[in-house]
């Protein structure tokens, strides 16, 4: 039941949101995600015994769809990671309010219900349908508080596109289904299924998932709603995306994808390393044209996951490994680098860079943590970010050492974008006003720089969690 409660809580929680105008939406959408971080560390210290969480309920039996839960390693590093976004992200707002909140929180609460379902279910039609059932929240939440010019163009835009690209997902998973003799969507009878094709309709079933996957991440060239769509996003609603949405594609890719076509990947998947490579040049070169910080911060996610995806394609254990800690990594640094855009429109009245300055003189406290976050996303040594980028391209070159050079040298990109981006803001003769940080800011950003701190220096418990069932 534990399980099934992570799913059902935040769900059930967000729908009386929806019709209680009268409740304090945002500290009981943090509330409940406190619950939830609680929920999840008494399942990591069940599994430390030896004691698996899981639920199952048949919903199709005569289709095989059933509401399966498990929380085991990599889902259960997953599941902690939607949690701490789900605690943290309502604080972010920093004291200011959405019109109606108790809407905004509302369906902020079923979004994060969908996006666990996702990671802990092992029936694959079920992740589909969280998948998708994801995007209905966040599609409103742009909608009615996102700003900017053709706003229900762009929200309409990544709707669609994103609700295409998942079209491709399902054919795969019915043609492996198709294949079985008794019907099944559960995790171990779709492996089974899937392995037992030709590396060519592996090699197919690759593409659909991928090309679904692709979109969500997003992977270049189906990049092109990012950019607009999580500058045009209610911050908090860019910190869901960026922090956990585009992670249900990379877990899925290695949950669901590496296990079921291996052979498919040795032989056919070629061309998704390539555009995965691509991806992370692409994105950085774009990060170091951005003269806004938001934008900067968008396209760096794209470089971020690309490596990700780069790594997880090569099918290795340190790929893989290196996949599940960055996924966590990033979803951390995400939420905090968007909290620090949060903080400096909130005092400046926006984020062009070129127009700051000095602002290390006027708050050298923010300064100092905004530093620390800024190395964790270039990959510093004894930071959480060098952890999974080195497994990443330690595994990438085991297939490829041409390709782990050219994906390394985000490494040197992101470290041109990112210092860039902190010199011109933070450094300079100029001194930009800037008032001291509230405890909420001082807590947000310090925690987050702690736990990029330990995780960096002791990655030894979420590595040995992610690595529970290999």
């Amino acid at each position: 039941m534990i399980a099934l409660s992570l799913f059902i809580l935040p769900i059930l929680a967000g729908l009386v949101m929806l019709n209680s105008p009268s409740l304090s939406a945002k500290r009981l959408a943090s509330a409940i995600g406190l619950v939830m971080i609680l929920i999840v560390s008494a399942a990591w210290i069940r599994s430390a015994y030896g004691i698996t969480d899981e639920f199952h309920l048949s919903l199709i039996e005569k289709v095989g769809f059933n509401a399966s839960f498990l929380l085991s390693g990599p889902s259960l590093a997953m599941a902690l990671l939607t949690a701490v976004a789900a605690f943290l992200i309502p604080i972010t707002a920093f004291g200011k309010d959405h019109d109606s909140p108790h809407r905004f929180y509302g369906w902020m609460m079923v979004m994060i219900g969908a996006m666990m379902g996702a990671f802990i279910t092992t029936n694959a039609l079920f992740f589909y349908l969280c998948y998708e059932l994801s995007l209905i929240p966040i599609f409103f939440m742009i909608l009615k508080w996102g700003q900017g010019e053709h706003l229900t163009k762009i929200v309409t835009r990544f709707f669609l596109y994103t609700l295409f690209g998942s079209l491709f997902m399902l054919l795969s998973i019915l043609y492996v289904q198709s294949t079985m003799e008794v019907a099944s969507f559960e995790m171990a009878d779709m492996i089974k299924a899937a392995n037992a094709l030709s590396s060519a309709e592996q090699g197919w079933i690759l593409a659909g998932f991928f090309i679904a996957f692709a979109v969500k991440m997003p992977v270049f060239p189906f990049h092109s709603w990012q950019p607009s769509t999580y500058d045009h996003a209610p911050i908090q609603g860019t910190m869901l995306l960026a922090a956990v949405m585009l992670k249900m594609a990379t877990f899925g890719l290695a949950y669901w994808v590496l296990p079921m076509v291996p052979q498919g990947i040795k032989e056919h998947g070629q061309w998704a390393v390539v555009l995965s490579v691509i991806s992370v040049i692409y994105a950085s070169l774009m990060a170091i044209n951005q003269k806004r910080l938001k934008l900067l911060i968008a396209y760096s996610s794209v470089a971020h996951v690309g490596m990700i995806s780069a790594g997880l394609l090569s099918n290795t254990d340190q790929g893989t490994v290196g996949g599940y800690f960055e996924m966590f990594s990033h979803g951390l640094l995400a939420i905090a680098l968007f909290a620090v855009y949060t903080i400096i429109e909130n005092r400046v009245g926006h984020d062009k860079m070129n127009e700051m300055g000095g602002i290390r003189t006027s708050n050298p406290t923010f300064a100092f943590l905004f530093f620390i976050l800024v190395m964790g996303s270039v990959a510093l040594p004894f930071t959480s970010g060098f952890v999974g980028e080195f497994l990443l391209i330690q595994g990438l070159s085991h297939i490829s050492l041409l390709w782990a050079g050219i994906a390394g040298l985000s490494v040197i990109l992101g470290a041109a974008y990112m210092l860039r981006g902190f010199q011109k803001m933070m450094l300079g003769n100029h001194a930009t006003p800037f008032a001291t940080l509230s405890n909420e800011e001082l807590w947000i950003l310090g925690g987050s720089v702690v736990l990029v701190i330990i995780l960096g220096i002791y990655p030894a418990p979420l590595l040995n969690l992610i690595q529970m069932t290999f």
